[in-house]
């Protein structure tokens, strides 16, 4: 069932960040002090976050850094006060998001991840540190009422019997591989071509790096088998081309896409649910 030939982990991956590269070249030459000090951070926050919640730093950094370049005089973190966060805030609010304004989810994620770098460098005792965090925590607006962790097993076959009926195959593949492995939507957009391999009689899927930083092995159940064979005799073309399992003519899903599947599967079927619902979903 794999398109590829098995290789070495992560041999073929692209090179990641290479536009948020150049973005810290032009940030270096324009304010050295202030690009060095927000690199040596996501230095150090990789060693110990898993690569998203660094690559979620690297974004908000940055965003950060451009606004300071594009309008204030400040060339250096230590620069920083309360008064240019408390404009950065405006500014930020203003911005877009994947589908219209930037939402609350994303503004208070964006300011948590700028709280903790200032947070740690001052720790740290770095010299490009200001003398106090200028991020509070009453920037950082309350999180949203959680929704319940996990469906029910009414609302659970609800929703798999929605997924069956999905006239998209890729809505149903989504669905079905989120609901039956426990996977985190992130990790789903990152299988790889080959993430479907024997071993002895059984198949299994090997899910990529994430939060436990390791790659692990999930056994796939016989419906799952068959789906994602006729997934793959489908569009072997495009996931060779993308190096992604769940790629199709569309190209590669990312995270966001699946979270506006799996909402929009929810609602045809009257249920409101997120992917992270199914792998708790899953655990019970």
């Amino acid at each position: 069932m794999s398109a590829n030939p098995a290789r070495a982990r992560g041999a073929d991956r692209a090179p990641a960040g290479t536009a948020a590269a150049a973005e810290w070249e032009q940030i270096g030459r324009a304010a050295p002090a202030l690009a060095a000090t927000m690199r040596r951070y996501l230095a150090q926050a990789a060693t110990f976050l898993a690569p998203r919640s660094v690559a979620a730093a690297d974004g908000a950094l940055r965003q950060l850094a451009r606004w300071l370049l594009a309008s204030t005089s400040i060339r250096s973190a230590a620069g920083i006060h309360r008064d240019d966060i408390e404009d950065f805030k405006v500014w930020l609010a203003g911005q877009h998001g994947t589908s219209g304004t930037l939402s609350a989810n994303t503004f208070g994620q964006r300011l948590r991840m700028l709280r903790v770098f200032f947070e740690r460098i001052i720790e740290w005792d770095w010299p490009d540190a200001p003398p106090r965090n200028p991020v509070i925590g009453g920037d950082i607006p309350p999180r949203p009422e959680p929704l319940p962790r996990f469906l029910d097993d009414r609302d659970a076959a609800r929703l798999m019997a929605a997924a069956r009926a999905c006239p998209d195959p890729r809505d149903r593949l989504v669905i079905e591989l989120l609901a039956r492995t426990g996977m985190r939507a992130g990790e789903l957009a990152d299988l790889e071509a080959d993430a479907v391999v024997l071993i002895g009689a059984a198949h299994w899927l090997r899910i990529p790096l994430g939060k436990l930083r390791n790659d692990r092995y999930v056994p796939l159940h016989p419906e799952l088998v068959t789906l994602l064979a006729a997934w793959t005799a489908v569009n072997l073309a495009h996931i060779r081309a993308c190096r992604r399992l769940a790629a199709d003519h569309r190209g590669p899903l990312n995270r966001y896409q699946i979270g506006r599947i799996v909402g929009r599967v929810g609602r045809s079927c009257g249920i409101s649910v997120h992917p992270h619902q199914l792998r708790h979903t899953l655990a019970t």
